[in-house]
């Protein structure tokens, strides 16, 4: 449903910043994670025998297209997944804990370095979550959720990224801030009240393949 709604959004700015028959544009593919360390859960986690949170993997895409000179917008969704198992694993029990998030943002990007070779840009991002919490322990079998139409939750981003490669096809590595707290939760199922707040705010790095200056909208 996110990103459905910010797709509608998408193609209709494009069609604003058309400036030839072909809306030239830029795609990034991308994987990586955020350091993060949300005190309230892994204190929990802690508690039920289970390995603590410190990375937030994700995997995602971004489409812009340019609107000035130094200046593209569009969009970018990831999906964001942590699996942590009990930190003495026994072959009679499945204990685990996992969580889910849809993440979309609305981004632009200011390209400050341009040569054959290499892209240099800043990026921002704001948009929003869905998120879903699972946990399964001897005391305890349930989820927490946050969900809305489009979002739940607020989310936003600043990072900088250094593409390398030739013609239309980059290497690109991308390092920034990730603003992403959750709270609120809907319960289900058999659980405590000792998780309120899931926060996994921190620095990111990813890895992916930029093209840059395909079409992506044909008129």
């Amino acid at each position: 449903m996110v990103l459905r709604n910010l797709l509608i959004v998408l193609v209709m700015l494009s069609g604003q910043f058309a400036f030839s028959s072909d809306r030239m544009g830029q795609a990034r593919l991308f994987f990586g994670s955020t350091t993060a360390s949300p005190s309230e859960l892994n204190t929990e986690l802690t508690a039920q025998g289970l390995k603590n949170v410190d990375l937030n993997n994700q995997a995602g895409l971004e489409i812009t297209f340019p609107v000035m000179t130094y200046l593209n917008f569009g969009m970018r969704y990831t999906k964001r997944l942590i699996s942590q198992d009990e930190v003495a694993n026994a072959a009679s029990t499945d204990y685990k804990v996992e969580m889910n998030q849809d993440v979309a943002d609305l981004v632009a990007r200011i390209p400050f370095y341009k040569s054959d070779f290499v892209r240099l840009d800043g990026v921002i991002g704001a948009g929003g979550s869905n998120s879903k919490y699972e946990i399964k322990t001897a005391t305890q079998d349930g989820e927490l959720e946050k969900k809305g139409t489009p979002f739940a939750t607020p989310h936003a981003l600043a990072g900088l990224s250094l593409g390398l490669g030739k013609d239309k096809y980059y290497f690109v590595i991308e390092a920034g801030y990730d603003m992403n707290k959750v709270d609120g939760f809907t319960r289900s199922g058999t659980i405590n009240n000792n998780v309120n707040t899931v926060d996994l705010s921190g620095g990111y790095l990813t890895l992916g393949l930029m093209f840059d200056g395909i079409p992506i909208f044909t008129k």
